[in-house]
């Protein structure tokens, strides 16, 4: 069997949860004997769109660059010369599925485009894009966002250069809609970790919930011969823990503010909030280290797993503002045999069963009494541990799985469903050029 995956970026230039599961997925099916390719995104630009082929960690990677600037932002999603590459791409490797797990960096239209070659496509939505032209669901003033995807809920929201018309901004915002809407309706199947990402996209974007499957993520177990946690005795701290990257969206400026009052108020025991990861700008670095100026607060900055399974952790604590889909922290967080505090919004917060506390998001207050509590009667952790659900299956084991849906999509053969018409995307790129051009020329025109 041979899979094309696509995605928005590999190692070196990304590490987060996606190109970590990616890397062991490809490393099983390779192992599994599977010809396995990777097309991968890349943050660096290019004077012409291409794709080298590279060897990174002895894998074999296509890197795509695009020629364009900010081809983040959800205006530049489309990319013309991107999808010639790609479809040359997928017509030199022939490959018998092509996996889709992001669309950013790449092109709007990847479904659409393994369709022409005649190649079925199975989609993983590890994210919410597909659903808000943001990426996250968390709007401009850091609120969640359960709205509809369309002009009405997003113009006040939606990233802007700043020269948009209101006509192209709402042109654009239809386009994001219906463009993924096709992709997802042409694919042979679309995959969730968890059904409540299903639930959020099928909601917002008039997608039925039957076009869902759920599929969850794997985890291999990373913590073995790690000691139990120890309970807690005497005047030990607790030591509440937070680990990945520090931002905004997940929620650390709220945990620094939550812990700051708790010790200001009088801490009812011993305590310890530790913060494992790098902090994603200089503005929150900052704000972080100002509120927790003088308090039992340790910024460990980039750590190993060992460093983790050393630090005697009682708690981890996952304040998340945006809509997690899966959450690979909450597996490590439960393989260490560690209860934990998290908000209310998310696969993470179902996922984590009768194991968490949960607090309404961007809820200082509730955060602030969640660890109050246990401080009061550490006998919590306790009670909480027990009831830690069973970790997911293995890599190796989710690879098996995955073969089944690519036979399956193999046999229904490529999407008869009609794509989105070019002229659609076309007339956005006319709007963009007009608007630019209202901004820049004088009233009487070029000269």
């Amino acid at each position: 069997m041979n899979v094309l995956h696509l995605s928005h970026g590999c190692r070196p230039d990304m590490s987060g949860g996606v190109e970590a599961y990616l890397e062991r997925l490809l490393a099983e099916q390779r192992r599994q004997g599977m010809e396995v390719h990777l097309l991968a995104g890349s943050h660096e630009l290019r004077p012409e769109t291409t794709i080298e082929t590279q060897t990174i960690d002895g894998a074999t990677v296509h890197r795509l660059y695009r020629d364009d600037f900010y081809f983040d932002h959800y205006a530049k999603a489309y990319h013309a010369k991107a999808e010639e590459k790609i479809e040359a791409l997928i017509a030199e490797l022939h490959p018998d599925v092509v996996h889709v797990h992001q669309w950013i960096r790449l092109t709007s239209n990847l479904v659409e485009i393994a369709t022409r070659q005649g190649v079925p496509a199975v989609i993983t939505t590890h994210d919410v894009y597909t659903s808000c032209p943001r990426c996250f669901r968390v709007r401009a003033d850091d609120e969640s966002c359960y709205r509809s995807l369309s002009p009405e809920s997003c113009t006040d929201c939606v990233p802007r250069f700043g020269h948009e018309s209101e006509r192209e901004l709402e042109f654009g915002i239809q386009l994001h809609h219906d463009q993924y809407r096709k992709e997802l309706d042409m694919a042979s199947r679309v995959l969730v970790s968890d059904m409540a990402t299903a639930e959020l996209i099928a909601a917002t974007t008039d997608t039925t919930l039957d076009r869902f499957h759920e599929l969850p993520l794997p985890y291999d177990r990373i913590f073995a011969g790690a000691p139990a946690p120890a309970p807690v005795v005497d005047d030990e701290p607790i030591r509440f823990a937070y680990w990945g990257v520090l931002t905004y969206r997940k929620g650390a400026q709220f945990m620094a503010r939550a812990f700051a009052q708790l010790c200001d108020e009088g801490l009812p025991r011993p305590a310890e909030l530790h913060l494992f990861g790098g902090i994603d700008t200089t503005i929150l670095e900052q704000e972080m280290h100002s509120i927790t100026k003088g308090l039992p607060v340790v910024f460990h900055g980039r750590y190993e797993y060992e460093q983790l399974a050393n630090a005697k952790l009682h708690a981890g604590i996952f304040p998340m503002l945006c809509f997690e889909t899966w959450g690979f922290v909450l597996d490590e967080c439960f393989e260490l045999g560690l209860p934990c505090i998290t908000t209310e919004n998310g696969a993470l917060s179902r996922r984590a069963g009768e194991a968490a506390v949960r607090v309404p998001q961007k809820s200082t207050e509730s955060l602030k009494d969640a660890m109050r509590n246990i401080l009061r009667r550490p006998a919590m952790l306790d009670e909480l541990r027990r009831k830690i659900p069973p970790l997911p299956p293995t890599t190796a084991e989710h690879t098996e799985r995955l073969r089944d849906v690519y036979a399956d999509a193999i046999a229904t053969g490529p999407s008869t469903v009609a794509p989105i018409p070019a002229w659609r995307r076309a007339r956005f790129i006319e709007l963009q050029r007009e608007s630019a051009l209202g901004r820049v020329m004088p009233p009487e025109g070029p000269r």
